[in-house]
């Protein structure tokens, strides 16, 4: 009889996660030099080490785990094939667990694990669906771990299988090990984070708030920043604030008919490509945020030559950034990011087929609102960028949004603590994340979300597009187990 894919997937991870049993919180180490060279492999899950290498046990065990759930091709749903063998090693460690699907296949992991309730709760989430791959050059599959030129490519490797793989990995030990919590710890890993969180954290929130009773919240958007050689650390970032999401959608009316007599005037698409021209052409006015300043402020020592004057002057007049500054800052798709709301065309619609007159041009323009900024006052902007009343210019989705987390309290002071030991002198900064995340919706339920994940990245790296949603997304791994054991201490001691 043939073995179904999901009792498979049980035993699998169900081996890889039994030898976390007694795998305690250790220092976490520091990085060997980074690994290049070498041919590309595709990981598969082997025997498990002796028990008596614990750390080495642990690490393995982690990888297996993200092994396991990039393999699992949730960029288009499914989600609930990837957490059934999750619910069921959870059940095997005496962990209460659900699965909750908001339609099917999307599914959302709730677990939890009890403590002495001398604290209130700690939320641990992470988001386990995926952007699409179509029309990507990847040089991998990118639905299997592939270790190449000293990195780990796949897709959901940052963004977000490595944290779900993290957070399923300490919890285990937790259960297993029957750690003294001092607070529950809840697990949440949501689907439909890319695309809008309807379905996934939003609907929890929504929905089954009980079951997300938190009192702060650790979720992506931060983590260890190094040097572009991979060398040393530069800070670890903690997520405090985000740009709001928001999607505009422009559309132009025409009249159709036979594509072999184009309209003279009035062609929706030329009007449309002008709209989209000027949005291309708007600047939205600059400004730097007390958390982009603290942030960019501890990278001036390897910030390339060409952008430290400015960024001096920057810091100087925040939150005002001089024209000048502004000139130099903006020619970086990092810099320009974190200092103004940029909007941006992603998507095009015409007609259904290549001899036939579209009927209607449509554009959809996806823009991330700096906090303090509205999307009434970015569509007004936009409306006076295009400056034509024949384009319709609405809002798609709301996609929700919430304050900022003030950078104070036991989340920052943990994080100061662990990364202090491990790397002594190592600033810890507050940081706005340029993009959107399941932390608007925890907050707006009054639960304090910071970014804290065990990712370890590089601004090249970022702007090469590996570290989200970009061809051969991969993560480096000399840095791996740092990464994991720094936000395992972290988790440690907030619980313990």
């Amino acid at each position: 009889m043939k073995e179904s894919p999901r009792r498979a997937g049980v035993e699998l991870l169900a081996l890889t996660l039994a030898t976390l049993a007694g795998c305690g919180a250790g220092p976490a180490p520091r990085p060997p030099p980074p690994v290049l060279g070498g041919a590309a492999q595709a990981s598969s899950p082997s025997a498990s080490s002796s028990p008596a290498s614990l750390p080495a046990d642990y690490h393995a065990a982690y990888r297996r785990l993200l092994e396991q759930m990039v393999s699992v091709d949730t960029s288009h749903g499914d989600e609930t094939k990837l957490l059934e063998p999750i619910a069921a090693l959870y059940r095997d460690a005496g962990v209460a667990v659900q699965i909750l699907e908001s339609a099917p296949g999307r599914g959302n992991l709730v677990a939890r694990l009890k403590g002495s309730g001398a604290k209130k709760p700690l939320l641990l989430l992470a988001h386990v669906d995926v952007v699409p791959v179509e029309g990507q050059p990847w040089t991998v599959p990118p639905f299997a771990v592939t270790e190449k030129d000293g990195f780990l490519y796949g897709r959901g490797i940052n963004d977000d299988k490595g944290m779900a793989a993290a957070i399923v990995a300490l919890t285990l030990d937790l259960a297993r090990t029957r750690a003294p919590l001092t607070r529950d710890v809840i697990v949440a890993l949501t689907s439909s984070e890319e695309s809008g969180a309807m379905p996934g954290a939003r609907w929890l929130v929504e929905n089954h708030k009980d079951l997300l009773d938190a009192e702060i919240a650790l979720n992506e958007g931060g983590g260890m920043l190094v040097t572009d050689d991979f060398a040393k650390p530069v800070l670890f970032g903690v997520g405090v604030s985000e740009k709001v999401f928001q999607t505009f959608k422009l559309v132009v009316k025409g009249k159709g008919g036979h594509s072999s007599r184009p309209p003279t005037t009035g062609d929706p698409v030329v009007t449309l490509a002008r709209a989209l021209l000027r949005v291309g052409e708007h600047r939205f006015p600059a400004k730097m945020l007390p958390e982009v300043k603290a942030d960019l402020s501890m990278q001036l020592a390897t910030a390339e030559p060409a952008y430290v004057e400015a960024l001096r002057h920057a810091f100087a007049s925040a939150p005002r950034v001089d024209p000048l500054d502004d000139a130099v800052l903006s020619k970086d798709a990092i810099y320009n990011a974190e200092i103004r709301t940029t909007c941006v065309t992603t998507m095009l619609k015409g007609s259904p087929q290549d001899n036939v007159l579209p009927t209607t041009a449509e554009a959809w323009v996806n823009c991330r609102i700096l906090p303090g900024e509205t999307r009434e006052g970015t569509r007004a902007a936009l409306a006076a960028a295009i400056s034509d009343p024949t384009v319709g210019l609405t809002l798609a989705e709301d996609s929700g949004d919430a304050p900022g987390t003030p950078f104070e309290g036991e989340v920052p002071a943990a994080v100061e603590k662990v990364v202090g030991a491990a790397y002594a002198g190592t600033p810890v900064v507050p940081g706005m994340s340029t993009g959107a995340s399941d932390s608007r919706f925890l907050r707006g339920a009054g639960i304090r979300a910071y970014g804290v994940s065990p990712g370890v990245s590089t601004r090249a790296e970022g702007k090469a597009a590996h570290l989200a949603h970009g061809p051969d997304e991969r993560r480096s791994v000399p840095w791996l187990a740092v990464g994991t054991d720094l936000f395992r201490d972290i988790v440690r001691a907030l619980v313990l």
